[in-house]
């Protein structure tokens, strides 16, 4: 063999020695890489979870997101995720294919973020349901969503009730302290002194009948603050009631002439508390106007996924 032949085979396994040690070496940064950026996002994860941030699960139908439900981060494992709903999950969710919206604050502020996944099993008990997803590969930085708006059905709201709320005076802390209510409305009534408008998991709109629309009440201007309570049924027969107050801030508000004259007020949730039945005492949670209220994200995606049903 000519020395020249030496040579080119020499130069050969150098070359592919050189390429070997490059992918090799370029593979190992690669698993390092995604071994680094799985512990973030596993902490990113554990993050919302320790701050009991709400999650925004939507079930992809034919490419479109049109049914939601809202969720609590349970359990964190590199091969699992648990959420937690507050609603009987239906076993046609499993193997669905769901994106998950989620908040986290860090040091540089509130970051919203976006994954898909897959459901894998549904443990449903009651009113309650564990649901364990797929791990997300990645994580997207999403946009912030807005909480959904709905109107109730006017059969599932079996009363409502309005106090002006003295800010120099302590919060009620058994319904015996609350007294008389300023407006009310319950089931049956033939006129409506004070509707729903609408509501969100951060607040609530409410229609009043008015007399005189030129002098609406002072105690129903922006900034004033109210406490409120509404009664709602969750169950498709109407026999499940929840009894839920809040105290409230007037945020805007307009007055509708058209006969009859409306007032028609929309107030974000300061506090919040759900009573069970027969109990007297209020135990007030501070109502975030960023994760908003849980038992009302509840209701609300329960109705407007409903709502997708029917249209």
């Amino acid at each position: 063999m000519e020395m020249h032949e030496y040579f080119f085979i020499l130069v050969a396994l150098v070359a592919i020695l050189a390429f070997s040690f490059t992918f090799l070496r370029r593979r190992r940064q690669n698993r390092k890489h995604a071994i680094h950026r799985k512990a973030i996002l596993m902490d990113i994860l554990r993050k919302a979870q320790e701050q009991n941030e709400t999650l925004d699960i939507k079930l992809l139908d034919e490419g479109d997101a049109k049914h939601g439900l809202s969720a609590l981060m349970r359990v964190v494992e590199d091969d699992r995720l648990e959420v937690e709903v507050l609603e009987y999950v239906s076993s046609e969710w499993i193997e669905a294919n769901i994106d998950v919206y989620f908040r986290v604050t860090l040091p540089e502020g509130p970051i919203f973020y976006k994954f898909r996944s897959t459901v894998k099993n549904i443990k449903a008990q009651g009113k309650k349901s564990h649901i364990t997803l797929t791990p997300p590969r990645d994580l997207e930085v999403g946009q912030k969503r807005n909480f959904i708006r709905i109107r109730p059905p006017s059969d599932s709201v079996r009363a409502v009730a309005v106090w002006h709320l003295d800010p120099t005076r302590p919060m009620p802390r058994t319904t015996s302290e609350v007294g008389p209510p300023l407006i009310h409305y319950r089931q049956g009534m033939l006129d409506a002194p004070v509707v729903l408008e609408n509501i969100s998991s951060t607040g609530v709109a409410l229609r009043f009948s008015i007399e005189d629309p030129a002098n609406p009440p002072d105690k129903l201007k922006k900034g004033s603050q109210l406490l409120c309570l509404i009664i709602y049924c969750t169950s498709d027969n109407n026999e499940q009631t929840n009894v839920f107050w809040t105290t409230n801030e007037i945020v805007n508000s307009r007055v509708e002439p058209d006969p009859p004259p409306t007032l028609v007020i929309g107030s974000t949730f300061t506090n919040w508390a759900m009573l069970e039945q027969g109990s007297t005492e209020i135990h007030w949670f501070h109502s975030s106007p960023t994760r908003g209220v849980m038992p009302i994200t509840q209701w609300v995606m329960q109705i407007d996924r409903k709502q997708h049903l029917l249209t």
